[in-house]
């Protein structure tokens, strides 16, 4: 095959670009094996395909969860990796795919009073907590804690400053 004379123009036309952005959310909410993320200026209705996949700080292992876009909320179900999350924190990562082109959205709460700030919240499972917290930067952490059955029931629903 002949080389085009002008290789950039060629690899632009041929490759898919993935823009990966960190996009400000202004609510989030984790309720039982359910986390709705809110963001400030997604139009959802704009791509075909929606993903959302937490990775694994350390491992940098993806796992695929369920979701859907109810009005402008992201409604992440977490029921199916309750399990799987309790060794390791996990950021969020959302795919959008488009006719055009596809993005990587980060979520970030950009609101300094809510930063540091961390979510303890019951799980289907009776001995699993989703741990949810926001660290300095505005980035979203996401893990479980595994309960042993001497534990009590102190942390139901709590807010953690």
């Amino acid at each position: 095959m002949k080389k085009p004379d002008n290789i950039d123009n060629y690899n632009k036309l041929n490759i898919c670009y993935l823009h990966s952005i960190e996009k400000n959310i202004y609510s989030y909410t984790l309720n039982e094996d359910f986390l709705t993320i809110s963001f400030c200026n997604v139009d959802f209705k704009k791509y075909k395909t929606i993903n959302v996949f937490l990775k694994n700080i350390k491992t940098r292992e993806l796992l695929k969860c369920n979701s859907y876009i109810n009005k402008s909320n992201l409604i992440i179900n977490l029921k199916e990796l309750n399990y799987l999350c309790t060794d390791y924190e996990f950021s969020i990562i959302v795919f959008l795919d488009g006719n055009k082109n596809s993005d990587l959205i980060y979520p970030k709460f950009s609101y300094k009073s809510d930063q540091g700030r961390a979510i303890i919240s019951n799980s289907n499972s009776s001995n699993l907590k989703w741990y949810l917290r926001v660290l300095e930067n505005g980035k979203l952490r996401l893990s479980t804690i595994y309960l042993f059955s001497n534990c009590d029931s102190r942390y139901d629903n709590q807010v953690i400053m």
